[in-house]
This record gives structure tokens, sequence and C-alpha cells, in this order.
């Protein structure tokens, strides 16, 4: 075990004595998993060697959607599913910011401000969409998904959509936007603050936020992604596993302290490819990772419009008034397919032959046994 999931594991129960009264139950809750990931306490899949019988046991996984070591399979599929549906033509992606004076406002509700986010983000584009000057079409179809962190961990909400450069008009026939923006990000912006507020003005502690709020930068951007496979490819990691990656703590130090300890977590570069090394105490590390733990039974990624699962009107029509509307009728049928590679199989660390899966084996816990009368 190495990077983030060390960090927790050797300091988790620390914290936790530490900050546990302000910490909330569903953190507790994620971090308890993280620890207990890949170690005894879960139970073991027991694996035999079809050729010289070699019997081992591995640990299970947590499979919780915050473990860094976890989701790789199903963050696989995830990414296959939706680039399979895209369609054929230019893609946006569109970011909703959250300005930092709403920031303490969502760590105190962040439930209630994930979904007002995502909701207003998703109105302000489909009104916004309806306008001749911009597009000028009634239905439109889009992926939604919600971040929270910023380069080096710290609070940063924002909304990513992917949205396809068009829409489909009130007769039916799908018209394009135009290639260098969806929207004007002004428009967006305006329309995205009064949703927001809007949608945030029944809440009890409205009145506690402060009317500049409301006067500022409501940060969009709008960014042309050519044909959108880079753009889910980019989010997909962050679906389903977490803020940060474990690669990215590269450095740890042996302290058994954790007042004392630090690590080196890399932070990417502004406008770069590149990572610098960020000295960070491991207390202010995991109270940074998290903040960025969803609250229970949220969904961080959303499908609006005919991108929606529930939609009348299939992602097989949509995809066929996009290529008779941009005349790629040859390029529809011959469209690429998606084929998931299947899952390597075990190998033997005494033959290397392939492992056959036993089944679960649940942890066995020792009971203590009474302490003996002398003699």
């Amino acid at each position: 075990m190495k990077g983030v999931s060390m960090v927790l594991k050797r300091y988790g129960d620390q914290y936790i004595a530490k900050h546990g009264t302000r910490m909330t139950a569903q953190q507790k809750k994620v971090l308890r998993a993280v620890m207990a990931c890949r170690e005894d306490s879960l139970g073991t899949i027991q694996y035999a060697c079809s050729g010289c019988g070699e019997v081992t046991h591995v640990p299970r996984s947590c499979c919780n959607r915050h473990c860094p070591a976890c989701q790789h399979q199903r963050q696989q599929q995830w990414l296959a599913s939706v680039q399979e549906n895209l369609l054929p033509c230019q893609y946006f992606l569109i970011t909703f910011t959250l300005p930092a004076g709403l920031r303490e406002f969502a760590m105190a509700h962040p439930k209630v401000l994930y979904v007002a986010m995502m909701s207003a983000a998703a109105q302000a584009l489909q009104q916004a969409a309806t306008n001749p000057r911009h597009v000028g079409v009634s239905e439109t179809g889009f992926t939604s998904v919600l971040h929270t962190w910023g380069r080096d961990l710290g609070y940063h909400p924002h909304v990513h959509v992917v949205v396809p450069a068009g829409g489909i008009d009130a007769g039916g026939v799908w018209q394009s936007s135009r290639a260098s923006v969806f929207v004007p990000e002004q428009i967006l912006e305006r329309l995205f603050r009064g949703k927001l507020k809007d949608k945030l003005r029944s809440e009890s502690y409205f009145d506690s936020i402060p009317d500049d709020v409301w006067k500022g930068r409501f940060v969009v951007d709008s960014e042309a992604v050519g044909s959108g496979e880079f753009a889910v490819a980019y989010l997909a990691p962050y679906v389903m596993r977490g803020a940060v990656a474990n690669r990215r703590v590269t450095q740890c130090d042996e302290s058994t302290s954790l007042e004392e300890a630090s690590l080196t977590l890399q932070v990417k570069r502004s406008g770069t490819r590149q990572y610098k090394p960020m000295q960070m105490r491991v207390e202010e590390f995991i109270r940074r990772w998290l903040q960025h733990v969803l609250p229970a039974g949220f969904h961080r990624v959303r499908h609006y419009g005919f991108a929606n699962a529930r939609s009348k009107r299939s992602l097989e029509e949509v995809r066929w008034l996009v290529a008779v509307s941009l005349e790629r009728q040859y390029e529809l049928a011959c469209s690429q397919q998606i084929v998931m590679a299947e899952p390597v199989a075990m190998q033997c660390p005494n033959c290397g032959g392939p492992m056959i899966n036993l089944g679960y084996t649940p942890a066995t816990t020792t009971l203590p046994q009474p302490a003996r009368a002398p003699p």
C-alpha cells in the first residue's frame, strides 16, 4: 500500500481521536472504510492454482467511491459507456464555479448547495440554448460532473458540463451552435447566479449570505473540446476515485505522531502538465481530503435532456439527426465500436499458472481466553 491509502491507514485513527467531534458521520464512515481497504478485517478472497494447487488469500477492497485504490474497473466501464454515447459532432466543456463567498455555506450544507449548483447550471444551459441568437433549440442533452477540489486539494466546488454543440429545434431538426462558443459565458454567468439565488432563497441561512456575493462574479468558462472523448477521459478518474490519486503522494515521514508527520504532494502547475512538489503536514492533508467526502446518497454525475436514460427521445434517434444535419451518414455507419478488455486472470505466485476463485472467506476474530485460576 502506498500514497494516500498509506497515509490514511497510518494516521487515520489518530485523526479521528483528535478531530472526531468535528467530523460528520459520513466522513468517519469513509475514512474507516479506506483504512480497512485490503486489510484482514474485511475478509479475504481465496484463490487456488489450477496447476500446482497453491492456495492464496487476497484481502478484499472496500469498494468505496472515495478510495484512491479502488473502482478502477468501474471507472473504465463508466468511461466506455459515456464515450459510446457521444454524438458525432463537436463538444464543449463548460465549467460553473461557486464563488468564494458561498463556499463556507457549501461546507456547512453540502447536499443542499451541491444539488442547487448542478440544477442551476443545467437550467441556465437549457434556457440559454432556447434563445435564437445563440442556438435556438428546444431540446438539449448533456452530462454534468461535480468537482469540489482544486490542484492543492483546497475547497473549490465547481460543475463540469460536457455538452454537444447544438440541439433539436421545435421541428425535430438538429441545429448546430457556433463552432467557437455554445452560449456566451456572460449570459450563462447571469443565468447561473440568478437561478442559484432563487433555489437558495427558501433556505433558513439565506439571509446570512452577504449581498455582495450576489453582485460579484460567478465564473463560467467555456472551451471547445473536439469530439468530447478527451473531456470525458479527463473527468473519469475523479468520478470513481476521489480527489487525489495514490501516485501524487510521493513521500511521507516515518514519524508515528500525527502532529509531527509531513508529506510531499505533487501539484500540477496551472496551464502546464508539469507537477511540482508541495510540502504539507499530514494533519492538514487529511483535513483537506475529508472536505471532499460527498454526502450519503448524493450522485456526482447527472445526465440531462436526451442524454438522460429516461428521455422519450433515444440517443440513436438523436445520433441520426446529427448525422443527417452534418452530412455524416458514412461516418455514422462506420462508427468505432468500443470493446471492453476482459479482466486479466490472477497468476499463481509459485508457478505462474491461472488462479481459480474459490469464494469469500470472512474475517476470523479470536475471542480473548479467560484467565486460568492459580493452582
